[in-house]
């Protein structure tokens, strides 16, 4: 491991000492390269890369929500909304309004990269309660505030966590959402966390 992936890794290894739990980087490519022919759900990637280095163009993701989110797929969030009103039993506008709601990146990029010990843009866990509140607790430490966050069970791992932190520059909190808790392995007593850099870097400074 070269002297650049120990530094970054560090982050990493940091939140897990402070959460007690894993975590993994993700970065926004504006270009990528990958000749992983694998296609993988974006919640699915995140779980996967604990353990090894992912590249994802998003031509791979096989998953609709998560490509809206990601901006590569567009004007398609009727046909979205009624999939989820079949799929949860609400009416079609009311699931169009949820959908509407969840982030969408604002900036051109062709693939996201996943792993440890990459230059990351926000960092994710799936985490319990107990490692969540010990977050909290530093983020309390950090900033003398209170964590203010909207909570969402659609597209939850993909535009309410990454692209939401992304964006707003703040930690994102979801419960999941059903595919999730089945493509990403996201177990029972679990929630999904997603943290920007900066943020992620003055925790880890003010509390290791």
């Amino acid at each position: 491991m070269s002297n650049k992936e120990l530094e970054l890794s560090s982050i990493c290894k940091k939140l897990s000492r402070i959460s007690d739990s894993d975590w993994v980087a993700i970065k926004f490519e504006k270009q990528i390269t990958s000749n992983d022919t694998e296609h993988l759900k974006f919640c699915e990637a995140v779980y996967k890369a604990k353990n090894r280095r992912i590249s994802l163009p998003f031509n791979n993701i096989c998953c609709e929500g998560a490509k809206r989110c990601l901006g590569c797929l567009k004007n398609n969030d009727v046909k979205l909304a009624q999939r989820l009103a079949e799929k949860i039993g609400m009416t079609q506008n009311i699931s169009l309004e949820l959908i509407k709601n969840v982030p969408v990146l604002n900036e051109e990029f062709s693939g996201i990269s996943l792993g440890k010990y990459i230059d990351s843009d926000v960092y994710i866990s799936y985490i319990n309660p107990e490692s969540a509140m010990k977050l909290v607790r530093c983020w309390q430490k950090t900033t003398g505030s209170n964590l203010n966050t909207e909570i969402s069970g659609i597209m939850s791992v993909c535009g309410n966590v990454a692209v939401k932190s992304y964006i707003n520059k703040n930690i994102s909190v979801s419960f999941g959402c059903p595919d999730s808790r089945e493509y990403g392995s996201i177990k029972k007593g679990q929630l999904v966390i997603g943290i920007p850099h900066n943020i992620a870097l003055r925790i880890c400074e003010v509390n290791i």
